[in-house]
């Protein structure tokens, strides 16, 4: 570190708080301002109080010019907490006519926005500057600011002189009322027709002006000005009525939206060249405009633009408003889609898919049941999909055939297809918000129960699951032949339709399951009688808590926990409460299972962690450290008193986050203490920030 910045921090630190300062602060201030190092020229910025208000401020202003942006952003922060607003942004608007240094004037705009509402009478007052560029950013600074008298002084600047001589004389833009539409736009503000009829006619403004009367749902000459100006032969001025009409159509419902989007439809009947200017700008066109495009489209439901609105949809920014567009324009974007099929990518033929799964229509169910047999699994799997989403009954036997046949388990893409299939099977027989079946639920069962013979696991298991999801209890004969299946994937998905089936009582076919070799079904098991409302699955779950399998053992620990440790029944609530006891001096994922419990239970039971809390494992002791710290009483929680010494560093930072968060005083000596000898950078800065915490 410079020789500068030392002294210069140094300085800092100790002036802080003072209210004085002597000729010797005045004078390392003034050095250091003009200092080659931007460190030091900031740090003197931070103690620009040393000098008289009227020195202070002129250095400040000359500040906002510095090369070094970090001594800029300083400047703004310093000019924006002054108690003189008035006399301060007097002089920032002088610096927004210094045309050498962009940074200054730009610093400047910053600056004046940050004083906000208290620099309003001053840039009122600028708005009537001769200098063009300074009346611009002044425009600039009440869009920042943004207040209603902010508006009105915008509003004022659409009639700016230099629109009509200077600017057009000279043959430049009309940069001041340009700022103002620019800034109205930014915030929102609604103008009506007659507010803008100096702007609308100009032929470089007039696009500006157009985008904001999507705003004026109130005026009824705002339409007609944008119907006007979809007919213009420039293409700002259409785009941009686009962008308003798109706004208005938001505003409105019904038989508003209803006559809008019919009104809009008859001028680019009258005019064909809008909707075909329009198809053919958008591969072109920035982002923003494909987005206002894409949705103009699709309100006009323009047939032709079905292909390329699909076509830029491969942007991630723009395919789900192209979905949706696609999706208004209704089934001639089914028809179009069809048509242009054989010159789809495979990848614009999976979002096609998505976009026949919205408009629905025989068309769309024709392609889409086609699609099943294609060759692609992920363009089978979307077509599935949109089947299920269309519910088309006509399509679950071509659904089960396809999943007898989907892609091979080495295939990274086959379970994609499989979950699809299922998912499609499942919406169209499965049972509804009720829990009623649809009528075509038996012939689901049927067909799913002849993929199960002879099929490879992979097909039994996804046939499985879909009988999991829409089996009846008239089916429980299929599920319990499902629990003899010797994939143990099958045999765990029947225990989860078991559990859908059953949710009152545990079955006998659940005792098969708790019984299964594989700890996989075991653990389908354990999470079917924890879901269960059945009071008789305890026994069970107390078993499984002494499984074999530790993984068994912590879903049944944490199952026993959440159920029955706040039991009504004593004697059913101590055996829970002696599960996790147990479960305690067990490995660490079962320990851990302790505290998820303790977790879910709160109150009393944080007491059941304590013994964690000298387990060799710090992840264990961590998270029983925060469980405790959550739940215990107040005067409990200093049992984590000596968890501060801890060999762990994690542990150590969680146990004095917990004291500083329940406010544990009497920890401070302890704390300090551990603080004299805490070496872990992490440890020492949490331990800091709680002291501040414990001592304020």
């Amino acid at each position: 570190m410079s020789a500068a910045r030392a002294r210069a921090r140094r300085a800092l630190a100790g002036n802080e708080g003072m209210m004085v300062y002597d000729d010797r602060d005045r004078a390392n201030v003034l050095e250091d301002l003009r200092d080659a190092d931007p460190e030091v020229r900031r740090l003197a910025v931070e103690r620009i109080d040393a000098l008289d208000d009227g020195e202070a401020l002129a250095h400040l202003v000359a500040r906002l010019g510095d090369p070094d942006w970090r001594v800029r952003k300083a400047t703004v922060q310093r000019i924006a907490t002054r108690p003189d607003p008035d006399e301060t942004s007097q002089r920032l608007i002088a610096a927004l006519a210094d045309g050498e240094n962009p940074g200054r004037r730009n610093s400047a705009v910053e600056a004046l926005v940050a004083i906000g509402a208290r620099a309003l009478a001053a840039l009122m007052a600028a708005c009537e500057d001769a200098d063009a560029d300074v009346r611009k950013f002044v425009v600039d600074a009440l869009a920042g600011i943004g207040s209603e008298a902010a508006t009105a002084a915008l509003i004022a600047r659409l009639a700016d002189p230099d629109s009509r001589t200077t600017a057009i004389d000279a043959g430049q833009d009309p940069l001041v009322r340009f700022s103002a539409l620019h800034a109205l736009d930014t915030l929102e503000e609604p103008m009506r027709a007659d507010e803008l009829a100096g702007v609308l006619g100009d032929p470089m403004l007039g696009p500006c002006g157009l985008a904001l009367l999507g705003r004026s749902e109130s005026d009824p000459i705002a339409l007609d000005a944008l119907l006007k100006g979809l007919a213009s032969g420039v293409r700002a001025a259409r785009e941009s009525s686009m962008r308003g009409v798109l706004r208005l159509a938001a505003r409105f419902d019904g038989a508003a939206l209803a006559d809008l989007t019919a009104r809009v439809a008859e001028v680019s009947r009258a005019v064909p060249n809008i909707t075909s200017s329009a198809v053919a700008r958008l591969p072109e066109a920035d982002l923003g405009t494909q987005l206002a495009l894409v949705q103009f489209l699709g309100l006009l439901r323009a047939r032709s633009a079905v292909a390329p609105i699909l076509e830029v949809g491969r942007d991630e920014a723009l395919a789900q408003v192209a979905l949706g567009a696609l999706a208004e324009i209704g089934p001639e974007a089914a028809e179009e889609l069809d048509a242009a099929w054989t010159r789809l990518s495979q990848e614009r033929r999976c979002a096609a898919c998505d976009v026949l799964g919205r408009v629905g229509g025989a068309r769309a169910i024709e392609r889409l049941v086609a699609s099943l047999d294609d060759g692609d699994p992920m363009l089978r799997a979307a077509a599935a999909r949109s089947l299920g989403a269309l519910r088309v009954e006509q399509a679950l036997a071509p659904l089960v055939r396809r999943l007898e046949c989907a892609a091979p388990e080495e295939d990274p893409e086959g379970e994609t297809e499989r979950a699809a299939l299922v998912d499609a099977i499942v919406a169209l027989a499965g049972p509804d918000a009720d829990g009623c079946p649809p009528a075509i639920a038996p012939r689901a069962v049927e067909l799913l129960a002849r993929a199960l013979t002879g099929s490879g696991d992979e097909t039994r298991l996804a046939a499985a699951r879909a009988l999991g999801r829409i089996a009846r209890r008239e089916d429980a004969e299929l599920v319990a032949l499902l629990m003899k299946d010797p994939s143990a994937r099958v045999r765990r998905a029947a225990v989860d339709a078991i559990a859908r089936l059953e949710p009152d009582r545990t079955p006998e076919l659940l005792h098969l399951a708790i019984a299964d070799e594989s700890p996989s079904v075991r653990i389908a098991a354990v999470r079917a009688l924890g879901a269960s409302r059945s009071e008789s699955g305890f026994d069970d779950l107390r078993r499984l808590s002494e499984d074999e399998d530790p993984r068994v053992r912590a879903m049944a620990v944490q199952a026993v926990g959440r159920r029955f440790a706040a039991n009504r029944e004593p004697a059913i609530r101590a055996a829970a409460l002696a599960v996790l006891s147990r479960a305690c001096d067990d490995a660490a994922p079962v320990a851990l299972a302790v505290v998820e419990a303790v977790k879910e239970i709160g109150g009393e039971a944080a007491g059941y962690v304590v013994p964690l809390l000298g387990r060799a494992e710090p992840e264990v002791v961590r998270e029983a450290v925060r469980c405790f710290g959550d739940h215990a009483e107040p005067g409990e929680v200093e049992a984590l008193l000596p968890l501060v010494s801890h060999p762990d560093w994690s542990v150590r930072a969680e146990v004095v986050e917990i004291l500083a968060e329940r406010g544990v005083r009497q920890a401070v000596p302890a704390i300090l203490r551990r603080l004299e000898t805490e070496q872990d950078d992490v440890v020492r800065s949490v331990t800091l920030a709680a002291l501040q915490r414990l001592e304020s």
